[in-house]
């Protein structure tokens, strides 16, 4: 094996996940089911070689793991080859040219330059690919010192870079780069449903430049798939509270509860709770409810509870990220003033920010004092926060129906 086969092994992942999404989405969304492909392939093809190797007994190696892989292709095919149709034309390249050949030029150029970096940050040598190592050894992920490391941290990204060693691919780093690629096809493909081609490509750029998002494509951390999952989860109940298309919404809650398969941060359960604004009287006083979460929200700060950890990840997150915060807040004034309707994404950010002070707040229960020690790994975790931010404005740019 060598790194051509381990590269055309990682990318296969594509085929069972373009399968699977024509499945969920329908036959008729081909270029978007092809966009976020990779995601969905890495996704079920991790959890079913963990689901073998460690309720069924069967030892990891390229034999099992690639016939989980042709099983999970071969069935997922069976469900679609009789009524798949593909377009004749799968995206009209012509127009927009240069932003289309920017969004796709940046991310495969990180792809590529992946190839010559090896696995070097701390956290993925002593675990995340350590964990890869010893499985590549072994076999099993029930031995002793698996289980001394394993912790709290599911075995997602551990389980692609065994993939990518037993396949003969030297380093796993390309990974991480087809991750910044599934965002960025799965933002483009559902804004397209709202936005022109043009304003589309725009925001999709803006949200893979967003701070620490585009750097992490070279780290080998959990951080960035577990945004991108969470993103393109969020993504898709917006669409479907939207369309009112049942598959956007089994796919949005999919992808938010595949979140958990990566790392056991709460954030998700944000994407669950906005299923509600679908409900006529809850989406009625969507407004009202921004409102309330906001002052909820800036109150916490006072309480003499809570005030040194908000007080905290002001400076180390918010102030980190400034000036995002700032255009939200100009955003949310705007939008009162023109007494706009879409609130999606303003609940869904002051969700996050929820969650976020009150996850800080029980962690330093258990651990006092802790998190002032990890400012770098909270700026990691919330990469993700500003992308609501973009989107949020970029709902200036709806027509006065969806707005």
């Amino acid at each position: 094996m060598n790194n051509i086969t381990g590269t055309i092994a990682l990318l296969s992942l594509a085929i069972p996940g373009f399968f699977l999404n024509l499945i969920i989405l329908g036959e008729k969304r081909a270029n978007e089911a092809a966009a976020i492909s990779w995601l969905t392939g890495s996704i079920v093809f991790t959890l079913s070689i963990y689901i073998i190797n460690v309720f069924f007994g069967i030892k990891l190696n390229l034999a099992s793991a690639l016939s989980t892989l042709v099983a999970i292709t071969g069935i997922s095919f069976m469900f679609v080859k009789r009524n798949l149709a593909l377009p004749k034309r799968w995206i009209n390249f012509k127009s927009n040219l240069p932003l289309k050949l920017v969004l796709v030029a940046v991310p495969l150029l990180m792809f590529i330059t992946a190839f010559f970096y090896p696995v070097a940050d701390w956290d993925a040598v002593t675990l995340f690919d350590f964990r890869a190592r010893i499985l590549l050894n072994e076999g099993f992920l029930v031995n002793k010192i698996i289980e001394m490391i394993y912790g709290g941290y599911p075995m997602y990204t551990s389980l692609l870079h065994f993939w990518v060693y037993v396949t003969g691919l030297w380093t796993p780093m390309p990974i991480y780069p087809l991750f910044t690629i599934s965002l960025a096809g799965g933002i483009f493909f559902v804004l397209r449903k709202f936005y022109p081609t043009r304003i589309s490509l725009l925001i999709s750029l803006a949200v893979i430049f967003a701070p620490r998002l585009f750097a992490n494509s070279f780290i080998p951390y959990t951080n960035l798939p577990y945004s991108v999952l969470l993103i393109t989860g969020v993504l898709y109940i917006y669409l479907w509270i939207k369309s009112k298309n049942v598959p956007d919404l089994i796919f949005g809650l999919l992808l938010s509860a595949a979140t958990f398969w990566v790392r056991d941060f709460p954030f998700a359960l944000v994407n669950f709770a906005l299923v509600f604004l679908a409900i006529p009287v809850v989406k009625k006083y969507s407004k009202v409810l921004s409102i309330a979460a906001a002052i909820i929200l800036v109150s916490i700060y006072f309480i003499p509870e809570f005030h040194t950890i908000a007080n905290y990840l002001k400076y180390t997150v918010y102030e980190y990220y400034s000036p995002y915060w700032l255009v939200f807040s100009g955003v949310f004034i705007y939008k009162l003033i023109k007494k706009q309707k879409d609130w999606f994404w303003a609940l869904a950010y002051i969700g996050y920010a929820l969650v976020l002070l009150i996850g800080t707040y029980i962690f330093n229960k258990s651990m006092p004092g802790y998190y002032k020690a990890i400012p770098d790994a909270l700026q990691r975790m919330t990469m993700f926060i500003n992308i609501p931010i973009i989107l949020f404005a970029a709902t200036l740019f709806l027509n006065k129906k969806n707005s």
